[in-house]
């Protein structure tokens, strides 16, 4: 009989490979079982990986766009915020006006005066909002603050009552410099860009628009109000007279008119949040159709994963111990 000291080349070789494999297969699926993701993706849908990586764009897209939409929310829930806001900060003041110039007295009137200063300054401060570096009622110009300081406005205001020789003129003068494209609030006040600021866009095309500015219609009647309140006094008139009366009560009217404005403008907001909110809705509902379809093929369950993994480590164990017996194998051995 011939004896050989030597190991059998082939079966220890034969083993070496059976453990690389095992341990290869140790570490995919130890992998598989954390995440429940298969690591090869060819094998599963027979060489055909196109389909998968369509349905992996597919789910980034949609989150992509769900990114885009609650950066819109955000924004427009900003916005609303800050526009009701300056109707809480006005409160009922164009109604306590009226009242108080039924039984002029100082007191009372320069009370309103007070008030009317104090909420310009708080109005003018919440048109201010931003979001992060993004100047919300800036238009285009999302960089530049919307508006000039409160102290400039009064001041202009101020001069527009001391120099208005009667009510019609003081009127004129104070519409020109409000709503006259070459009007000091347009000149001096307004600060933001003449367009508005990009929209954002849906996945259906649809946009949402973030068009209010601070020089808009309803802000610029609440501005105009408040600091017609704030300075009427400075008219020199009587305040029991006619000619008072009817500078006041303009200043009230226009803090009413600027008031349901901003209603309306909180309502045009109030729809753009609807689409986005039906629109998040809708790409919920794609993204767990898709992802199930994804998980489908690409899915892995991760007790199964665990069960394989754990056989594995039996086997790999047994091989670790087979190649060891291998490679201690000669004649000294073998006769013992």
């Amino acid at each position: 009989m011939f004896l050989s000291a030597a190991p059998d080349l082939l079966s220890f070789q034969r083993q070496t490979r059976l453990t690389s494999d095992l341990k290869a297969r140790l570490e995919i699926t130890s992998r598989e079982a954390v995440t429940g993701r298969r690591e090869d993706i060819a094998s599963v849908v027979s060489g055909d990986v196109g389909s998968i990586h369509l349905l992996q764009k597919a789910v980034d897209d949609i989150e992509q766009d769900g990114r885009i939409n609650a950066l819109s929310e955000a924004r427009l829930d900003l916005m609303s915020s800050s526009l009701s806001a300056i109707r809480g900060v006005i409160g009922s003041l164009d109604t306590l006006a009226l009242s108080s110039i039924s039984t002029p007295n100082i007191f009372g009137l320069g009370t309103i005066a007070q008030q009317a200063e104090a909420n310009l300054r708080s109005t003018m401060s919440l048109i201010g909002t931003t979001q992060g570096n993004r100047k919300l009622f800036s238009g285009d110009a999302t960089d530049q603050i919307p508006l000039a300081r409160a102290d400039k406005l009064l001041d202009d205001v101020r001069t527009i009552m001391q120099a208005g020789p009667d009510p019609a003129s003081i009127e004129t003068a104070l519409d020109f410099y409000f709503d006259d494209p070459l009007g000091g609030f347009a000149t001096d006040i307004y600060k933001g860009g003449e367009g508005n600021a990009p929209p954002s866009f849906l996945a259906d095309g649809s946009k949402i628009e973030f068009s209010v500015r601070a020089d808009d219609q309803a802000l610029r009647d609440t501005m105009r109000g408040l600091a017609v309140l704030a300075t009427a006094q400075s008219t020199g008139y009587d305040i029991t007279g006619n000619e008072f009366n009817a500078v006041f009560t303009g200043g009230a009217a226009s803090v009413s008119k600027g008031k349901g404005g901003i209603i309306k403008l909180e309502g045009g907001l109030g729809i753009y949040s609807g689409l986005l909110e039906n629109a998040t809705e809708q790409q919920s509902a794609e993204r767990l159709t898709i992802g199930q379809a994804l998980n489908g093929i690409t899915g892995r369950d991760q007790f199964e994963a665990a069960a394989e993994l754990k056989q594995l480590e039996i086997q790999l164990q047994a091989s670790y111990l087979i190649t060891a017996r291998l490679a201690n194998l000669n004649l000294t051995n073998f006769i013992r």
